[in-house]
């Protein structure tokens, strides 16, 4: 890199061959959280990329110089003005891009923030993904609203983050 951190990465609109090279590919904390926040009793990348392509709203992925995706992520809407995010990448990607997933996302954040009656996004994660609590802290200027108790499908713990129009 070339010290700009999304220098080479191109946002574009996910294909459903993006998705499901994700879903193959796709760390392994975010499959533990995909078991428990889905009805699925396993893993199966077929149907998570199905999944992940029938999510209404707003999808976009990040594509790295050599056209391989880096991640894909979107913004299901929950009710007028709220939005409900959704990601999912790989190990090598976050590794290699996480300067440039961070920049891209924040600015198609507030572009969603932006749309006129916007007042919300929100994302979940299990608290066990400490390392994506920091993201949506500090990368993605979002705010913790608190520990949702045993509502994973096996008990899990999950924690909410919030982003608001004005914030």
């Amino acid at each position: 890199m070339d010290g700009n951190p999304t220098a080479g990465l191109r946002l574009v609109r996910p294909t459903v061959m993006d998705l499901g090279w994700l879903a193959m590919h796709m760390r392994a904390d975010e499959i533990a959280q995909y078991l428990a926040l889905t009805d699925a009793d396993r893993y199966d990348p077929d149907t998570a990329a199905r999944g992940f392509a029938a999510i209404p709203g707003i999808s976009f992925a990040l594509m790295a110089p050599d056209g391989m995706p880096v991640c894909a992520g979107g913004f299901e809407p929950v009710r007028p003005g709220i939005w409900q995010t959704w990601m999912v990448g790989t190990d090598d990607g976050w590794a290699r891009w996480w300067r440039g997933i961070t920049k891209h996302t924040r600015r198609v954040m507030d572009a969603v923030l932006a749309q006129p009656g916007t007042r919300r996004i929100q994302t979940n994660a299990l608290a066990s993904r400490t390392g994506a609590h920091e993201w949506y802290r500090r990368g993605l200027g979002m705010r913790y609203e608190g520990l949702w108790h045993a509502f994973g499908k096996g008990g899990e713990d999950v924690m909410c983050f919030a982003r608001t129009r004005g914030q």
